[in-house]
């Protein structure tokens, strides 16, 4: 469990930081953590931080793998998809929090939070091969549908002096090609399936940005600190986890209106959308469940428990892959069943983040 985070002695305690969600941590107030020192003889044997040390640094360039990003042990996890065994643990930036893949799995571009950068992973070597500086304190980080670019989330601190900016790095080259103006410490961020929206969870509200002039179409102001952010795959809605309402907004991408809000369950954190849209799956960090969406009737279909905290979620063939914060697994769900079939062990206070499949 994480203690509660107290403000340095006078100073003012951010918004952000001052809530009253158990377990709640800024990226703000994390420095690296591995706690080796409390193992002087070896960490063989030991859940935290031994699982990370033991695997192997160099990760797999064949076959079909989760990535998790661990924003306290500064690594990607890598999962063999097939038998949920952890086969690698890659040193990554400071507090990396989001991660996204190229279209054709070749590369990962994972937001460093603790250090304003994305590490770039190539898959085809197994390990990272460079750093693309953005704005401070980055957070959701999403490639384009065709794999052109990625658009990274440049929250900053809470409050006066926080960001209101998205970096978009061209994979191409692996360096800045804009900076876009958005709504206030913008978060979570997801691009409509034609490439031409972006969709930009933002303090005050969701910011819709032009992808091709890179201005603000709209701003959802009923949207406002709100989290996670998901496009159905026809273009025709998106979906927002209202962190503090505990519901899930379905937007309609024409009017930008609300269409619905569905409730779920005690802190809403991310969501998902099925490969064939049929249904959307919405992390609830709060009471260490699962809840599924009927997409045709906006209506809950089940909850499923998983372990402590649940918080990424990445949802990619007939497989629902859930990271929870502080049992620090990655926990597999079967699409079809919707019973978990797996869950991969990462080591204590990894805290597992963002995810990928590739």
């Amino acid at each position: 469990m994480a203690p509660p985070t107290v403000a340095p002695r006078g100073r003012r305690l951010p918004e952000a930081l001052s809530g009253t969600r158990p377990y709640a941590k800024s990226r703000i107030a994390e420095n690296e953590t591995t706690h080796k020192k409390d193992f002087p003889h070896g960490t063989a044997g030991t859940n935290f931080p031994g699982i990370q040390d033991n695997a192997p640094k160099t990760g797999p360039t064949t076959g079909t793998h989760l990535y998790a990003a661990g924003i306290v042990s500064n690594t990607i996890s890598v999962v063999d998809a097939a038998t949920h065994k952890l086969v690698a643990s890659l040193d990554a930036g400071i507090n990396p929090f989001g991660i996204t893949r190229t279209p054709d799995g070749r590369k990962l571009y994972i937001s460093n939070s603790g250090a304003s950068n994305v590490s770039v992973l190539d898959t085809t070597l197994g390990r990272i091969v460079s750093t693309v500086t953005v704005g401070l304190y980055p957070h959701g980080v999403a490639a384009s549908p065709g794999g052109r670019y990625v658009y990274v989330a440049n929250t900053g601190p809470d409050g006066p002096g926080g960001l209101r900016t998205v970096s978009v790095i061209d994979t191409g080259t692996d360096k800045i090609a804009a900076t876009w103006q958005t709504g206030a410490a913008p978060r979570c961020i997801t691009p409509g399936p034609d490439g031409r929206t972006l969709y930009v969870t933002c303090a005050d509200g969701l910011s819709v940005v032009d992808t091709g002039s890179g201005d603000t179409r709209a701003t959802l102001t009923g949207q406002a600190r709100s989290n996670g952010v998901a496009a159905h795959p026809d273009g025709r809605r998106v979906y927002v986890a209202n962190t503090a309402q505990n519901t899930l907004s379905v937007i309609d991408t024409h009017s930008h209106r609300t269409g619905a809000r569905i409730p779920v369950g005690r802190s809403p954190w991310q969501a998902a959308v099925s490969p064939d849209g049929s249904q959307v799956y919405v992390t609830c960090a709060n009471d260490d469940t699962l809840t599924v969406i009927d997409t045709g009737r906006n209506r809950v279909l089940v909850t499923v428990r998983v372990h402590h905290i649940p918080t990424g979620i990445t949802a990619v063939g007939d497989t629902i892959w859930v990271a929870t914060n502080t049992s620090s697994t990655v926990d597999a769900i079967d699409a079809k069943t919707l019973q978990i079939t797996g869950s991969t062990p990462l080591g204590l206070a990894t805290e597992p983040s963002g995810l990928a499949v590739a």
